[in-house]
């Protein structure tokens, strides 16, 4: 499974987040505009993806989704301008869509 690694370092930093969370930072920053917006773009996929019925479709939508999930933690990786808690809370919410992808592959491999 080639997402269990992201997932687990998703998992680590998001348990991670209560020892930075009281820098006072937010990512509601203009430098961070464009992460939010790639995060924002990520769970309106999802939302798609699970009220989608066409099964190809959805398979077509959850390829593009995790091409931005990856392309997501690349751009997480090389930024070093961005806040810890900023950080760790990108890094939630991308584990929180990885974890919704994951529950609609189950549910195509159960059909």
């Amino acid at each position: 499974m080639r997402h269990t690694g992201q997932i687990a370092l998703a998992a680590l930093l998001a348990a991670a987040a209560p020892a930075f969370a009281g820098d006072g930072r937010t990512c509601a920053q203009q430098s961070v505009a464009g992460m939010n917006a790639r995060l924002d773009t990520m769970h309106d996929q999802m939302d798609r993806i699970e009220i989608t019925t066409d099964r190809a479709e959805q398979r077509k939508l959850m390829e593009l989704h995790m091409k931005h999930v990856r392309e997501g933690l690349h751009e997480l990786r090389k930024r070093e301008d961005i806040p810890m808690a900023c950080r760790v809370e990108m890094m939630s919410a991308m584990l929180e869509t990885l974890v919704r992808h994951e529950t609609v592959a189950q549910e195509l491999l159960e059909r």
